[in-house]
């Protein structure tokens, strides 16, 4: 029988399903909506596919009844990690159950563990995984580009190497999106942020994690930590979901307690608003907001964001029928965008029809994977196109000018 360590650790958990199956389709009468998880239309139909099937095959492996198999470990890797299953699991709130809380079920923390024992098997990651995996182990960064050209977003920014507060920017930023990087630095700077920007950081490790890579991952990790140190930081700011979830929930537990505090922008620039560090202009715009599963469901935080877009007058802000921790994830987390990219399109565009439905001119987010996500979606769909951009760009565009 091999060896599943990570998975067995946490095996409470998949013993503690009760097999009711919300977290496939629910309806939520109140909220008007019905369905969860993203696989549900975009999949072959098969149980496996959603989280009671996965957590079934994990039970029969963890009682010997079969083993991993290359078929198991590409089931396992069509999931997004966005987290709705919990959000509507009977037994996944500790404050909602009655018997030990041993038996409280974290299905991402369950998913992410099978990964982790699928790649010390060797039946994972998937094939455009592993090749991603080692460019990060070379030049730390998963889309395939030098670390040299990372802060190739800043030419003509002056940027400090020592602050309290170090803006963390991430790969999808200074690779895919250089414009939301600018815009975080503009925004920031017009709030009178004193922050630093170092060049020799690396890749947060999310990618890592996501898809079983935990070497990697404490790797990157630990290397990081040395780069907040010598900055000075006290603070941790990034524009980046998936970057802030790492940073905040997962850091700790591949390093212990952080000698820093993370913010999501939003969070940071949400008290700046407040105070009256940025003056707004007034706009005429209807806008939709994409919750970023990392940022949402995961770290709870709804708030911030909107009412950043809130704070700018004349803009109204109408939300989709799936929002908060309900909210349609846009296809891409996980992996699946790289190892599955024709998945993450599909289900992108059902949160673009989605967002339609609500009548905005514009979809804002806070996370720029799930900005890019839904921009490639629009461009193969022409009826379902909409603008998307970052709510801090959203900002940025709203300035007075001085």
């Amino acid at each position: 029988m091999v060896e599943l360590k990570h998975v067995k650790a946490l095996s409470s958990m998949a013993q503690s399903c009760s097999g009711i199956g919300d977290c496939r389709t629910a309806y939520r009468q109140a909220l008007g909506w019905y369905g969860v998880c993203p696989m549900v239309d975009h999949t072959p139909g098969f149980e496996p596919y959603y989280a009671r099937g996965k957590i079934r095959a994990i039970k029969g492996m963890l009682e010997g009844k079969f083993e991993p198999s290359e078929g198991f470990a590409r089931v396992m890797y069509h999931c997004t990690t966005c987290g709705a299953c919990k959000a509507v699991c009977h037994v996944s709130g500790v404050d909602q159950i009655t018997w030990p809380t041993s038996k409280y079920i974290d299905h991402t923390r369950l998913f992410e563990a099978v990964r982790a024992d699928l790649v010390e098997l060797g039946l994972g990651p998937m094939p455009r995984h592993r090749e991603i995996l080692e460019w990060a182990k070379r030049e730390h960064n998963p889309y395939m580009e030098r670390h040299k050209d990372k802060l190739r977003w800043a030419s003509g920014r002056e940027l400090k190497s020592r602050a309290d507060t170090l803006f963390f920017t991430g790969c999808t930023g200074p690779y895919r999106m250089p414009g939301v990087c600018q815009d975080v630095y503009d925004v920031l700077a017009a709030a009178g942020v004193n922050f630093a920007v170092s060049p020799d950081e690396w890749c947060c490790g999310s990618v890592a994690l996501r898809v079983g890579d935990r070497k990697l991952a404490e790797s990157l990790a630990r290397h990081n930590l040395e780069v907040f140190e010598k900055a000075g930081a006290k603070r941790v700011v990034t524009h980046c979901a998936g970057c802030y979830r790492t940073l905040k929930k997962d850091y700790p537990e591949i390093i212990g307690e952080l000698p820093f505090e993370v913010l999501h922008v939003t969070e940071l620039l949400a008290v700046l608003v407040e105070d009256g560090k940025l003056d707004l202009a007034e706009g005429e715009l209807t806008v939709t907001y994409h919750d970023p599963c990392h940022l949402g469901r995961h770290c709870e935080v709804y708030d911030e964001p909107r009412q950043l877009i809130n704070s700018v007058p004349g803009v109204k802000l109408v939300e989709m029928k799936r929002n908060r921790s309900g909210a349609l994830c846009c296809g891409a987390g996980g992996g699946v965008k790289s190892a599955f990219p024709e998945l993450a399109l599909s289900i992108a565009k059902e949160r673009l029809a989605q967002a339609r439905e609500t009548g905005a001119q514009l979809i804002l987010s806070a996370c720029p994977f799930c900005e890019r996500n839904l921009s490639d979606a629009g461009a193969v769909a022409s009826p379902l196109r909409l603008q998307v951009e970052d709510v801090v760009s959203f900002l940025k565009n709203q300035l007075k000018k001085k």
